[in-house]
């Protein structure tokens, strides 16, 4: 089952996926609630603590509030548009590996592998194993993305994207994959492959234009 959340996911995934940098030139400020509002619903949870029975209002609010403050500072910190771009896709890979390494302990095993093959996509943030990773590589694919803007704002819009639409499919997948213990690994395989033929179209449509 597809959750009103879960549909806003995919359809802004979507856009993001096949036409972000695009949209990233042109309508800087929508970007700018996309990212924005993105970025506060999944930060939310982490600081204000609410029954799950409330979690759909906080989600709502939280993405109302940071994509208004995203869409105000697009235009005028356009440099740090650039660099939040990179940061968020550098933070979601430091969420996925630092769930690896926190069931794993830093080592590469079947069990593990079997575990993270279970988790959601993208993993909830539990650990400060995650924090450190998805900060220490933001900040890494955010400088990145200051030299390699064309590339970057691409592959991140490409990749963040994907992970929307993977994520807003999320109760639908895990339904329909009941019981196999290798559903994460689905997930995560419907993510690259969507994230690379969003790149390969984002870079078909510029090299037209």
């Amino acid at each position: 089952m597809i959750t009103p959340i879960g549909m806003i996911s995919i359809v802004v995934g979507i856009i993001v996926c096949f036409s972000g940098y695009s949209m990233f030139r042109s309508m800087l400020p929508l970007w700018g609630f996309i990212l924005g509002g993105a970025a506060a619903m999944y930060l939310a949870p982490l600081v204000i603590k609410v029954p799950e029975a409330q979690r759909l209002w906080l989600d709502i609010g939280s993405f109302v509030v940071g994509g208004v403050l995203g869409a105000v500072l697009a235009s005028p910190l356009y440099y740090v548009t650039i660099f939040a771009s990179g940061a968020a896709m550098g933070a979601l890979s430091g969420m996925v590996f630092g769930a690896y390494l926190q069931i794993s302990g830093g080592e590469i095993s079947v069990r593990a592998l079997r575990q993270l093959a279970g988790m959601t996509f993208p993993p909830r943030i539990e650990t400060a194993v995650q924090v450190f990773l998805m900060v220490a590589l933001g900040l890494i694919v955010g400088a990145a993305a200051l030299s390699f803007q064309k590339f970057m704002i691409t592959a991140s819009t490409a990749f963040l994207g994907s992970a929307a639409v993977v994520s807003g499919f999320t109760g639908t997948i895990t339904q329909a994959l009941q019981g196999n213990p290798s559903q994460g690994v689905w997930m995560m395989v419907g993510w690259l492959l969507l994230g690379m033929l969003g790149m390969f179209i984002q870079f078909r449509m510029r090299d037209e234009t």
